[in-house]
């Protein structure tokens, strides 16, 4: 794993950004573009599941490795009986709770965890996390993030694409009418 760290950190002095910009359909359509380096070293699709109230980007490499990532937008606009909604500024850490005891009971842990800056200025934190495998099989790593990116769309991403690229992803995702 350090050998791949160090060497994705000396391919990103050499790689180039370029941005992916695409349209979804969330609440209300909007813009969605983050950046990437190495783009052509992956492909970017779009999902729409569950009548549009969540839409996934896959990240797939087109290498060997099979590095790949998965953003998730998910669109929540609830509102109670007598006007009580929920409080929208919170539905990111109770998923992000979720997920990491979720992860702990699968006998998960974290590795470490790293506090990035959002296109919007919010603190995102990155978890890495290891899931153990069967027999004979070694344990699973990747990266864990959620965030807001708007009053109604939430952001789940998961990655095993590396930290540098994953931040970059958080650092630059955004929506645009």
């Amino acid at each position: 794993m350090v050998l791949i760290c160090l060497t994705l950190s000396v391919f990103s002095l050499f790689q180039t950004i370029s941005a992916y910009e695409d349209r979804i359909s969330v609440i209300e359509q909007k813009n969605i573009t983050f950046e990437l380096a190495s783009e052509q070293d992956y492909n970017i699709s779009t999902n729409a599941t569950m009548a549009m109230s969540m839409q996934e980007i896959s990240i797939n490499s087109t290498k060997g490795d099979g590095k790949n990532a998965s953003i998730v937008i998910m669109s929540v606009s609830l509102d109670a009986q007598g006007g009580q909604g929920i409080n929208q500024s919170e539905f990111s850490s109770f998923m992000e709770n979720i997920f990491m005891g979720a992860l702990r009971l699968g006998n998960g842990r974290e590795l470490e965890s790293v506090v990035v800056k959002s296109a919007m200025g919010q603190n995102v934190t990155l978890h890495r996390i290891v899931m153990p495998s069967g027999i004979n099989k070694p344990a699973t790593e990747a990266l864990s993030a959620f965030w807001d990116l708007d009053e109604f769309n939430h952001v789940i991403l998961t990655s095993e694409i590396g930290m540098n690229a994953t931040k970059e992803i958080v650092e630059t995702l955004k929506l645009a009418p």
